[in-house]
């Protein structure tokens, strides 16, 4: 069995103000999973980054409300939203509620900086 708690986890700060905590990938789980696992804290009024992965991406929104635009689409999403995005696609979320935006991604296979092109 393999616990990871959120404060003993590797935090990321993104230039855009998100909290990032890698919860689990490949690196931490050698030879049992090919995902990684992350949290994300994203303040209000803020944004990520517009990105493309190679990978496929899963959100699963946990707390606050926002935006996801995904190619040239784009949704509200609120707590106990999952979305499914196809590699290959511009993607990023906006938080348009009055509090943080909390949400997970997983990200198959695991996140690697080169499988991610920021614009």
């Amino acid at each position: 069995m393999i616990i990871k708690n959120q404060k003993n986890s590797e935090k990321i700060t993104g230039n855009e103000g998100a909290i990032i905590y890698d919860l689990l990938n490949p690196q931490h789980v050698v030879n049992r999973i090919r995902y990684s696992l992350a949290y994300v804290n994203l303040p209000h009024g803020k944004s990520t980054v517009s990105h493309i992965m190679k990978t496929s991406e899963v959100y699963y929104i946990l707390e606050g409300k926002g935006v996801l635009y995904i190619n040239n689409e784009s949704d509200s999403v609120e707590a106990g939203d999952t979305i499914f995005v196809l590699p290959g696609s511009k993607q990023y979320i906006e938080n348009v509620g009055s509090g943080d935006l909390k949400f997970l991604c997983i990200v198959d296979p695991a996140w690697k900086k080169d499988n991610e092109t920021i614009l």
